[in-house]
């Protein structure tokens, strides 16, 4: 398993900012996969794969399938764009 990364926000994860999560990601991934209720994706950004959950009201928990230097990127570009998103702070990535 690869590095993982925390988006948090002050304030819950609406159901519009899930929808908007999920526009993000579909315009990012060339492949995706929902469920768990539309708090839980499986995705693939430049062939890595991606873990991305919504784990309680206010966090999302990110988490590569490989780990190389690649994978920290993607991770770290991805948690900015899901903060600016959310209006949050992303950690950087750590293993």
């Amino acid at each position: 398993m690869g590095p993982t990364s925390n988006v948090v926000t002050d304030k819950l994860i609406t159901d519009e900012q899930l929808i908007a999560i999920d526009a993000l990601l579909s315009t990012l991934a060339s492949t995706i996969i929902r469920t768990r209720k539309g708090r839980v994706w499986t995705l693939w950004i430049s062939e890595r794969p991606i873990d991305l959950t919504v784990t309680d009201s206010s966090c999302v928990t990110l988490a590569a399938g490989l780990n190389s230097q690649q994978d920290y990127d993607i991770l770290r570009q991805l948690g900015q764009s899901l903060a600016t998103l959310l209006h949050g702070i992303a950690s950087e990535p750590i293993k």
